[in-house]
């Protein structure tokens, strides 16, 4: 360190520094030398570091967010529902009860974060997830596959009338002017899994399943789990489902209300229309092409009736009357034959004509609204997309009836997943199952058990931002099923 002034006249070293240096000036003040200071990093780099773990007693969860989806499926009854149909698949009074089974199944769907029966071996372990979900008896892999491995085709049959149930609920509360509803099949691909029984080639050139759906404002009405080689309508079971859903829908929205079935080129069949006609109801289906469908297509342009426009595409429609020869006389329906143009009236190279077939009038429904309704399949599509979001395709299972019970109970879940999305979290229709999932369900929370009762805590901004009371207090609102 440096000594003070005085001290430095007093040892003569300033005498020596003096007379080293040039000469100063007159009015020359003397000042003291700086002292050199300490270098510190900035602000921003000094950040606290986590230096240490450790182990915490608190009962902490990642999926706080499925505790009001929990009392949502309480207030169903579902499960209960469901162990009364499943009640002769529990021979013993040993182990786990079916309601606690058949709850602890609809959650991991809806938690969706593994798909292996493993990992309900993982969960037994998990504190958290048992005081979210409530139950006293922990879900194990061999207590499921016992479960999954009983099932026969009755059992998996009597999954159908509560998958309507569901929907009529759906229906009941949205109450709308007219039902629309898509008829299709869908594609489960488990390619690679030769093993498994009822795995076919399917359509696709893929290996796996195809079940037949009916379809409504993104949920299943009804769905048949069947093998991959079996057709769109296989043994009429498209037929059966209409037949049984349209009087359930009249019964709860009235005689008079308008339903229509929308389909594609896969159920251009006879029998189907004359289904459609007999219930009275109207269809709209993709129509196949057949070489007396030339003539329209040798058109030209300024012969054609109109000009579809929507966004970036343009369709020009030609009107005609379809029957083919072996159809009966009455059964002569409306047809449009629409071929895709450019802006400038050029026909559009990679995407072919097409024929829409419909057995509504032209003062019920203009040729414009035919071709909407024909275009509106895609969304109807995204159905099977954000199903398979939900709960995976591939199945889990070598025996057929497992997997049949396991795709059943899946779109079950699915369903519920969809009317609490809507109707009790409030998140918009055609958001899909992870979003839900990444902003709800996976959410940071505290479970304490004071005063004999569970408290689950929450951080305030969470609060705020997802209203977490309000869809806490919806959640304990029962949501009635109907009785069929």
């Amino acid at each position: 360190m440096y000594k003070s002034f005085t001290g430095w006249v007093k040892s003569g070293v300033w005498v020596k520094l003096a007379s080293t240096k040039k000469p100063q000036p007159k009015n020359h003040v003397l000042t003291m030398p700086k002292k050199i200071k300490k270098t510190r990093k900035s602000k921003k780099e000094c950040r606290r570091k986590i230096k240490k773990i450790g182990i915490t007693t608190n009962c902490l969860s990642s999926q706080a967010g499925l505790a009001p989806f929990v009392n949502f499926i309480n207030g169903t009854g579902i499960c209960d529902e469901l162990a009364q149909v499943f009640k002769d698949l529990r021979k013993s009074k040993k182990g786990i009860e079916l309601e606690e089974a058949f709850l602890q199944l609809v959650l991991f769907f809806a938690d969706g974060r593994e798909s292996s029966l493993n990992t309900f071996d993982t969960l037994k372990e998990n504190e958290a997830w048992q005081k979210l979900l409530g139950c006293e008896v922990a879900l194990g892999t061999a207590a499921l596959k016992r479960i999954l491995h009983k099932a026969y085709t009755v059992d998996v049959e009597m999954i159908r009338p509560l998958i309507r149930r569901v929907f009529l609920s759906a229906l009941k509360a949205k109450n709308p002017n007219k039902v629309i509803l898509f008829l299709d099949s869908s594609v489960y691909d488990n390619d690679g899994a030769k093993c498994r029984a009822g795995v076919k080639c399917t359509y696709k050139k893929k290996e796996g399943y195809h079940p037949i759906n009916l379809i409504w404002d993104g949920m299943y009405i009804d769905t048949y789990f069947q093998s991959g080689h079996c057709s769109t309508n296989h043994d009429g079971v498209a037929i059966e489902m209409l037949q049984e859903i349209v009087p359930m829908i009249r019964e709860n929205l009235g005689e008079d209300i308008q339903v229509i079935v929308r389909m594609d080129g896969g159920y251009y069949d006879q029998k189907i229309f004359a289904a459609c006609d007999a219930l009275k109801i109207n269809f709209i289906c993709a129509g196949k092409r057949y070489s007396d469908h030339k003539i329209h297509a040798n058109t030209k342009l300024e012969n054609f009736d109109g000009v579809y426009r929507k966004k970036a595409c343009t369709w020009h429609y030609l009107t005609f009357q379809e029957r083919r020869k072996s159809w009966p006389k009455e059964m002569a329906y409306r047809a449009l034959f629409l071929r895709p143009t450019e802006e400038n009236g050029e026909a559009l190279l990679g995407l072919e004509s097409r024929i829409i077939l419909t057995n509504l009038d032209v003062k019920s429904c203009s040729d414009q609204e035919i071709i909407d309704y024909d275009h509106s399949r895609g969304a109807d599509e995204l159905t099977h997309r954000a199903a398979k979001d939900f709960a995976s395709e591939r199945m889990p299972c070598l025996d057929f009836h497992a997997n049949s019970l396991w795709y059943s109970m899946g779109i079950v879940s699915f369903n519920l997943f969809q009317i609490f999305k809507r109707n009790i979290a409030g998140f918009s229709w055609n958001c899909y199952p992870t979003t839900v999932r990444r902003k709800l369900f996976d959410l940071a929370g505290k479970i304490i058990n004071k005063g004999r009762s569970l408290t689950l805590k929450i951080t305030p901004w969470k609060m705020r931002e997802l209203k977490f009371d309000q869809i806490w207090e919806k959640s304990l609102t029962p949501w009635v099923l109907p009785v069929l």
